[in-house]
């Protein structure tokens, strides 16, 4: 391959990196919020909790969310129906092995509406956030 042609696909990459971390750092916060608000502990709306929950919804976005965005953004296609169950797809597997990293009983959480609804959830959230910002500006 020509070096010139190296250069603009680096060139069209390095415009398209700061919208993934816009959408990942959009997605982690409307997480955040929602657990917060669907655990019902509105006294947990200060800085700190928020935070912590940003941290640690950005871990699984960035270990199977992230890759995911790149490759479907390679044919990029506002709000797909299709996109969105890869999301969840990848959401349900996603929470399962993030909680059984934290000893979850993954028997016990599978039977929980919590986790069908953080995983929907998570992965709605994601999808909505590449909608928006990297949809139709990739490649």
């Amino acid at each position: 391959m020509e070096i010139w042609k190296i250069s603009q696909k680096v060139s069209a990459l390095s415009e398209i990196i700061p919208y993934y971390f816009v959408s990942l750092f959009f997605s982690c916060s409307t997480l955040s919020l929602f657990i917060i608000l669907y655990s019902g502990e509105l006294d947990w709306l200060r800085l700190l909790p928020f935070i912590i929950y940003l941290v640690f919804a950005a871990i699984p976005y960035v270990l199977f969310a992230v890759p995911l965005q790149i490759i479907l953004n390679k044919r990029p296609s506002k709000f797909s129906v299709l996109f969105l169950l890869y999301y969840i797809l990848l959401s349900f597997i996603g929470v399962l092995l993030c909680c059984m990293v934290l000893n979850t009983q993954p028997i016990e959480l599978v039977n929980t509406k919590y986790y069908y609804v953080l995983s929907i959830a998570a992965a709605v959230f994601y999808w909505f956030w590449d909608s928006v910002f990297l949809q139709k500006r990739c490649y």
